[in-house]
């Protein structure tokens, strides 16, 4: 996705208000997962991903679009922030201050974005949980948004990289 530099400097001013990433790791013991626009890559991320999603004693966040939302019918409506996506981005590139809100309310440690294609809502969201590790693939925008970042391979499935960042939240001590 295009994004002009205007639009992407007005997306880090509204993320930047959310301060940094939160100082006392102790404290944030969520996962936050920004499941993918794309619906294909949406099922394959729900089946690599139901194991945390389910799991007993894991915390986790779900951000999925609202049209997607029956995807995670089997987790409980407090764990999913549903993000309803405009037509034109460059008119509202900003989430919006419910969703804002309820990613505020998140301790998150671990956030990951598993759009293949960079998705400024979602990267938004993964800068805005304030988590220490924010994972995401490799765009020519993720520099602003991740510290860890994923290259995708055009011949390899998606579904390979998303079993990629399975093992780097196994890695955190979370799940």
């Amino acid at each position: 996705m295009t994004v002009t530099n205007r639009v992407l400097k007005k997306i880090l001013r509204d993320c930047k208000r959310f301060g940094e990433a939160v100082a006392d790791t102790g404290d944030a013991d969520t996962i936050l997962i920004a499941f993918p626009f794309n619906e294909q890559h949406q099922n394959m991320a729900y089946r690599v991903f139901a194991p945390i999603l389910k799991a007993e004693g894991v915390k986790t966040c779900s951000l999925i679009a609202e049209t997607g939302r029956g995807l995670l019918k089997d987790i409980g409506p407090s764990q999913i922030i549903g993000l309803a996506v405009p037509e034109d981005l460059q008119k509202q590139p900003l989430l919006s201050e419910t969703v804002n809100q309820q990613l505020h309310r998140c301790r998150v440690a671990v956030a990951v974005d598993l759009n293949a294609d960079f998705h400024p809502y979602a990267a938004a969201a993964v800068l805005k949980s304030r988590a220490v590790r924010r994972i995401g693939f490799l765009s020519e925008y993720s520099d602003h948004f991740f510290n860890i970042q994923i290259s995708k391979k055009r011949e390899d499935p998606i579904e390979s990289s998303y079993r990629y960042i399975l093992r780097l939240i196994r890695d955190s001590g979370l799940y």
